[in-house]
């Protein structure tokens, strides 16, 4: 009988079958389609459409530009490591215990944004208040972070398409109704305003580490990043288009509770059953990838780390963190700024070794990645001292 061989890859102490650039592209696109596009519409609808559409864009590409490096540097590791240990392992202890540090609180934040959208979305379905919501989410999303949910690669894929599918139906829904005159309007005093909650919308740095430990090929991995990131891109312009062109100003924070309210119940619904769903799936993930690097990188007591995941930000919650476009405006605009800067230090080390030609390259790349999110660290900073 003739043998074929599977490529594996050695991931967290056992042997698995590769990923397949499928999976891994929606490994990427499931952890970057989350609260980000809910609240994406409103501050694009702030600053005007035209400008909001070219921002998704220009950010978008800066986005790829990062995870295309974090992805060389992951290739050239020749071991599966995440972005702590990527900078552990160029930049030494103190990069690598600054980044770690930037994780968590960049998940933290993450997980704070999507109890604030759970609660808004499920009171928009069934009625009650936004805070019994929140609890109610809260305490099943903590059992199953408890329980340490780990989904299939099948099922990943197959959320990840639905998800985008919903968008994709439901912005097609609304772009006969588009006004053109909202395409013209405007708001140079609110011109910033869209970074942060773009950048939180398109992160998903760390989901580049976990695709490379589960994908064999170079070739392959490098494919799923381009596109994988190019998806959510191409998603928001034409959700962002459909909602703010027909909405304009009229966008709310949460964008599918607006669309209930303008729209018609079964729309609110729909809307809001989507954000629910993506959300939630958002949650689990995300505290579950918290608690493993508490564990696995800390080396936490698993107990310990679990009830750091589920009670620090429901904490912020109860004590009055809940302006969600906030939340997802600073965790956008400073720890993923942050996280941006030190990944391509990490990037422009990793190649120091290469040929005169490649370090031309490799500044070419890291340059605009340094200037970007340097100004946008120093802004956030000047805001938080402003106000």
């Amino acid at each position: 009988m003739e043998k074929i061989d599977t490529p594996v890859v050695f991931y967290r102490g056992i042997f698995k079958r590769s990923a397949s650039t499928a999976d891994a592209v929606f490994m990427i696109t499931g952890m970057t389609i989350g609260a980000g596009i809910l609240g994406l519409p409103y501050t694009v609808a702030k600053v005007g459409l035209a400008i909001g559409l070219l921002y998704i864009v220009l950010l978008g590409l800066i986005m790829l530009t990062l995870n295309l490096m974090i992805g060389d540097v992951a290739v050239r590791a020749g071991e599966p490591l995440q972005l702590p240990g990527l900078a552990g392992k160029y930049l030494g202890r103190w990069p690598k215990f600054i980044l770690s540090l930037t994780l968590i609180l960049t998940s933290v934040g993450v997980l704070l944004a999507y109890l604030i959208g759970e609660g808004d979305s499920l009171a928009a379905l069934f009625g009650g208040n936004s805070l019994m919501w929140t609890v109610v989410f809260w305490l099943a999303g903590s059992l199953l972070i408890w329980g340490g949910l780990q989904r299939v690669r099948v099922a990943e894929k197959i959320l990840g398409f639905l998800v985008i599918v919903a968008i994709v139906i439901l912005s097609l829904v609304l772009l006969p109704r588009f006004n053109p005159v909202n395409l013209y309007y405007l708001n140079a005093a609110d011109l910033f305003l869209p970074f942060g909650v773009i950048l939180f919308a398109l992160h998903a740095t760390p989901a580049i580490g976990e695709a490379h430990a589960l994908v064999a090929s170079p070739k392959h991995f490098r494919r799923a990043v381009i596109i994988g990131t190019l998806i959510p891109i191409t998603v928001y312009c034409l959700f962002a288009l459909s909602v703010v062109g027909w909405q304009g100003l009229s966008t709310t924070p949460v964008v599918t509770i607006g669309l209930g309210e303008q729209f018609g119940a079964v729309a609110g619904i729909v809307a809001n059953l989507f954000a629910v769903i993506a959300m939630g799936t958002c949650f689990m993930g995300y505290g579950t990838a918290l608690r493993e690097i508490l564990v696995w990188d800390h080396h936490w007591p698993e107990a310990l780390a679990i009830l750091f995941v589920i009670l620090v930000p429901l904490a912020l919650y109860l004590v009055g963190w809940r302006n969600f476009i906030t939340i997802l405006d600073w965790v956008g605009s400073f720890f993923i700024a942050l996280i941006a800067i030190i990944m391509a230090a990490v990037y422009v080390v990793a190649r120091r070794s290469s040929s005169s030609r490649e370090k031309v390259h490799t500044w070419l790349a890291a340059l605009p990645v340094f200037v970007f999110f340097g100004i946008l660290m120093a802004y956030s900073i000047y805001t938080l001292v402003l106000h």
